[in-house]
């Protein structure tokens, strides 16, 4: 009886260490989801940056996307404030671009990737 008793005992032993390294397996599985998750997140973000880098850099030229989107290439000659307006919104969001992407930067080493 003291027989049984034990090996049920230690069978319940074997039992709680192999659900501790699962639970460890499985928080590892979390934290290389959620980096995959972050670094994906900001890949979307650099290529929307480069895509609004482009249409500015079309608009300042005195092109216009929509205007080629629907086959029409004439270019039109941008006024002074218009293009003082592009500027200063291409300023704000590669301002907005900086601080998103030390953001990310720092993400990244809080979570030890290099």
């Amino acid at each position: 009886m003291k027989i049984a008793i034990m090996i049920m005992f230690l069978g319940l032993i074997g039992y709680l260490l192999e659900q501790r390294r699962h639970i460890k397996f499985l928080e590892k599985v979390n934290f290389n989801q959620e980096t995959r998750h972050v670094m994906t997140d900001h890949e979307i973000f650099l290529l929307k940056h480069q895509i609004s880098t482009y249409v500015f850099s079309l608009e300042t030229l005195g092109y216009s996307q929509e205007q080629i989107n629907k086959g029409d290439y004439t270019r039109h000659e941008p006024s002074p404030e218009k293009l003082q307006a592009l500027q200063e919104e291409f300023q704000r969001k590669e301002s907005i671009y900086r601080s998103k992407n030390i953001k990310f930067e720092t993400e990244l080493e809080l979570r030890g990737v290099e």
